[in-house]
């Protein structure tokens, strides 16, 4: 099958091309959509080279590719073949690139031509297990309640980014990202005498976002704060009309996910993100 790629100067022209494709499995391309939606918007933390691309067979869509700076390049499901002339299209207007993320065999395919082509090393940093949850089954109830954070909640909640990155070994700026989301107001915590929990929602979709930065402080655990939280966080999301939320885990962490599928949270694919290191 022959490929071609076409790599678009802004978000709405993507989304015009790309969009049916992407939002025909939004909860799969979550990240990509969510990504292209943002920067269809004028508020926004990312800056220019932003990296749009789609590939195409017989004049449809068959895979895409975001990367705005400063995040990592971000990979949908694609043929075989297809990721290797992404990389050879990204090469030229992805400068610095750290790391991308997708389906194992896709961001393998890209990262090794990558290397092939800029030199250097490729190799998985993290394995991550994705969900869907478009039903909530109710955990035990705990006490407290699910809130907004606020800015009283700012030195505390900052105090927990350094955990959330020791436990997760999340990249980039945590601290940054939870800023955004407070002034946002998609920052929520669970209060009971204090926040307790926390966690955020981001990667909106037409239909979906994306549950994120769920962290519970040694001091709280195994008491149910975190499932509660998911659990009204993501009731809270389909009472306002979104039909599902995703959320993703390492896959190693067995016990963070069978909370998440207690609460009615369903596997849905699995991706890597493999960091790329310069020769």
């Amino acid at each position: 099958m022959g490929f071609v790629v076409e790599r678009y100067e802004n978000a709405p022209r993507f989304l015009e091309e790309a969009g049916p494709w992407l939002t025909a499995n939004e909860a799969d391309n979550n990240l990509v959509l969510a990504l292209a939606h943002s920067l269809a918007g004028t508020d926004h933390p990312f800056h220019e080279p932003v990296f749009l691309a789609a590939v195409k067979a017989r004049g449809q869509v068959v895979g895409c590719a975001v990367r705005p700076p400063p995040d990592h390049l971000d990979l949908t499901p694609m043929p075989a073949g297809a990721a290797r002339l992404l990389a050879e299209r990204a090469v030229e207007h992805c400068p610095g690139l750290e790391s991308l993320g997708g389906a194992a065999a896709v961001a393998t395919e890209f990262a090794d031509a990558w290397v092939r082509l800029r030199g250097g090393d490729g190799r998985i940093a993290h394995h991550w297990s994705w969900l869907v949850l478009r039903e909530v089954h109710a955990p035990r109830r705990v006490p407290g309640a699910l809130r907004l954070a606020e800015s009283a909640d700012w030195p505390l909640v900052s105090s927990w980014a350094p955990l959330y990155m020791r436990d997760t070994g999340a990249a980039g700026s945590v601290l940054a990202f939870l800023e955004r989301r407070l002034a946002t107001r998609s920052l929520f915590v669970w209060e009971q005498d204090g926040p307790k929990c926390m966690a955020a929602i981001s990667g909106y979709t037409p239909n979906g976002l994306r549950v994120s930065a769920v962290f519970t402080p040694d001091e709280h655990r195994r008491r149910g704060y975190a499932s509660n939280t998911v659990a009204a966080l993501s009731q809270r999301a389909l009472d306002e009309g979104r039909s599902h939320c995703v959320l993703f885990a390492e896959s190693h962490h067995v016990a963070t996910l069978r909370v998440y599928e207690r609460i009615g949270y369903r596997p849905l694919h699995s991706t890597v993100v493999v960091e790329l290191k310069r020769a």
